[in-house]
């Protein structure tokens, strides 16, 4: 089964010498954003919002839940193994990915404590997929229990939570065992656990929920999954019976703005207006290093599908310019 993966921002970006580990100084990129949030209301169709959620510099503590893209790879809220490449190991650190994961940098521009509860490879639901065996990998819906059940220490108004899933799902839609039009049913989970985590004991407050379910493709199912997503959080906006500030980060405009580009551009055009030398992937596979890029500071993905350490830092950036520049 397809993992994914996520990566942090290490500010001086270079690789220690060990034992274990050859190195040499990585550069810092010149991979940038190119693309501008695609801010809307929650009353319209799906599009980055910030709806309440305070200046990132406010969160001293963000707790993550997902899939690869953003897993450290210790699935418990405990600090992360530092993001570095131990060869022959293409995971730094665990990660699916040659660095820092998209929320390590995001935690690193708060000056906030990461504590990251994302598996690799996991679902938004087990119970939806009848034929697949998943031991071993704990699903979103009991991430959130064990987050609940382990209860670290943090100020509710100064915790942000993170939720990015439905990638995976999007990819076994034909294994959802009631077809892909049940995806609508696993947005109603996420909204689910979010209210969940609203509640006693944890009284959460503060979210940011993510989505890049088919990464640069689009169906009607993906379509109707990110609707219903979105038009649940709108519905919750409007109850009184819930206390909730949140963003919803959409990075279909980034993957689009890489792999699919403007109308009339190139291809060639589309992903070296990011700075990127390769929209494809450095490595086939996370299993080994073998056939490595020359240049992976300016690869589009690390393995197929799964993000460079280059774009994990953008996709930070532009979480922060929806958090500044979307605000409804």
């Amino acid at each position: 089964m397809t993992r994914f993966a996520i990566t942090l921002f290490v500010a001086t970006r270079f690789w220690a010498i060990s034992a274990l580990t050859v190195v040499s100084p990585r550069q810092t990129t010149d991979v940038h954003l190119a693309v501008a949030p695609n801010c809307g209301s929650l009353s319209g169709p799906p599009a980055d919002i910030n709806y309440g959620l305070k200046p990132l510099s406010s969160y001293s503590t963000i707790v993550a839940f997902g899939d690869s893209y953003t897993s450290g790879s210790t699935f418990n809220g405990s600090t992360l193994p530092l993001p570095i490449l131990s060869p022959p190991d293409p995971n730094a650190g665990g990660r699916i990915t040659n660095g820092a994961l998209w929320v390590e940098n995001l935690a690193a521009a708060a000056n906030a404590t990461l504590q990251d509860w994302a598996v690799n490879g996991s679902v938004v639901d087990h119970n939806m997929y009848l034929g697949i065996n998943f031991t071993g990998i704990p699903d979103y819906l009991t991430q959130v229990q064990n987050y609940i059940g382990a209860r670290p220490s943090s100020v509710v108004e100064e915790t942000l939570y993170v939720v990015f899933m439905g990638m995976g799902d999007y990819e076994l839609r034909s294994d959802i065992y009631q077809g892909p039009e049940s995806l609508t049913t696993l947005a109603s989970d996420i909204i689910y656990s979010i209210l969940e985590l609203n509640s006693n004991p944890v009284f959460a407050k503060n979210f940011m929920i993510v989505d890049n379910y088919g990464r640069g493709t689009e169906s009607d199912a993906g379509d109707a999954y990110k609707a219903s997503l979105f038009s649940q959080l709108y519905e919750v906006s409007n109850d009184l019976d819930y206390d909730l500030s949140f963003a919803f980060v959409d990075f279909k405009t980034l993957w689009d703005g890489v792999l699919n580009g403007a109308p009339g551009d190139t291809k060639r055009r589309r992903y070296e207006a990011f700075g990127y030398t390769n929209p494809g992937a450095c490595l086939s596979n996370d299993i080994s290093l073998t056939g490595q890029c020359e240049d992976p500071d300016h690869t589009f993905y690390w393995i197929p599908g799964n993000p460079s350490a280059a774009t994990h830092a953008i996709m930070a950036e532009y979480v922060q310019e929806v958090l500044t520049q979307c605000v409804t």
